[in-house]
């Protein structure tokens, strides 16, 4: 009798074990979703805001080529005009690199899976 006691015991204690391995992995299957959901928010919306500043800045190019060829008397001079500032801009963009910006891109998508992390961390205190 003593046996079969020990035996259920030791049953239910593997059933325990299995069931907690079973529960954290569903915890951390749910926090990398969550964290994923975080990091593609932040991503999205900074295309979506980078989309809104790329069409401002091409309105904001057109009429600034427009202006300047009726001030020079010629619509295409203004238009040249934008061109070659953008092809300086250009320019001074690579040769500066675009290393730095894509340090820059890395650390805010670190920065943001971190950001995560630290919230739940506070939240479980």
């Amino acid at each position: 009798m003593e046996e079969a006691q020990e035996k259920s015991f030791t049953r239910r204690i593997y059933e325990l074990v299995e069931q907690y391995a079973k529960t954290q992995f569903e915890i951390y299957k749910l926090k990398g979703i969550k964290m994923g959901a975080g990091v593609f928010a932040a991503v999205a919306t900074g295309i979506i805001l980078w989309l809104i500043f790329l069409m401002l800045l091409l309105f904001l190019s057109v009429g600034a080529a427009f202006y300047l060829g009726s001030l020079l008397g010629k619509w295409h001079h203004g238009f040249f005009i934008v061109a070659g500032f953008y092809a300086l801009i250009g320019l001074l963009i690579y040769v500066f690199r675009v290393k730095n910006l894509k340090e820059a891109i890395a650390n805010y998508i670190v920065a943001q899976v971190f950001e995560d992390d630290k919230i739940n961390r506070d939240e479980q205190q």
